[in-house]
């Protein structure tokens, strides 16, 4: 082809797009993302039990044996906390 031949082309008015199409295939991409990452939460919700099921009996006995006679001096040491934080937030300061 020739250089004039190729600039014509090139130069040529775009034709307009067909928005139902565009739209359509948008949401078919759109589709398959959401199926893409609802499988993958599935699967990560899937692993998160079984790894819990495997690691619970550890955990209960940890539990039973060391931090549950700890349990309300953790309650007031959270509580505690969470006054000396909200504190400022609730009392404006002053000039």
């Amino acid at each position: 082809m020739d250089e004039p031949v190729l600039k014509t082309l090139w130069d040529a008015d775009v034709p307009a797009s067909d928005l139902r199409f565009v739209l359509a295939v948008m949401a078919r991409a759109e589709q398959r993302r959401f199926r893409r990452e609802l499988l993958t939460i599935f699967g990560l919700a899937a692993a998160a039990v079984v790894l819990l099921a495997l690691v619970m009996p550890a955990v209960e006995i940890t539990w039973r044996e060391s931090l549950a006679p700890y349990t309300s001096n953790m309650a007031i040491l959270l509580a505690l906390m969470g006054v000396s934080v909200a504190v400022p937030f609730l009392l404006p300061a002053r000039d």
